[in-house]
């Protein structure tokens, strides 16, 4: 079904962020911590989001197989 390099780090890539945002690890960074004066829990989460987004444009940018 994924055949191509591209296609099977995009699919590693959803499993990676699914389990990344699902709430039972999210409530891993839910603790009455603060970070530069901002909760830990928004920190992770938009952290990690944004770690997917570059990650997704480095796999779809890569050269290689179009």
């Amino acid at each position: 079904m994924f055949q191509g390099l591209r296609s099977q780090r995009l699919l590693g890539l959803f499993a990676l962020g699914w389990l990344l945002l699902n709430v039972p690890l999210l409530t891993l960074w839910d603790r009455p911590v603060m970070l530069w004066g901002l909760p830990l829990m928004p920190l992770a989460l938009f952290g990690g989001w944004g770690i997917l987004i570059a990650l997704a444009a480095w796999v779809a940018e890569a050269p290689g197989e179009h």
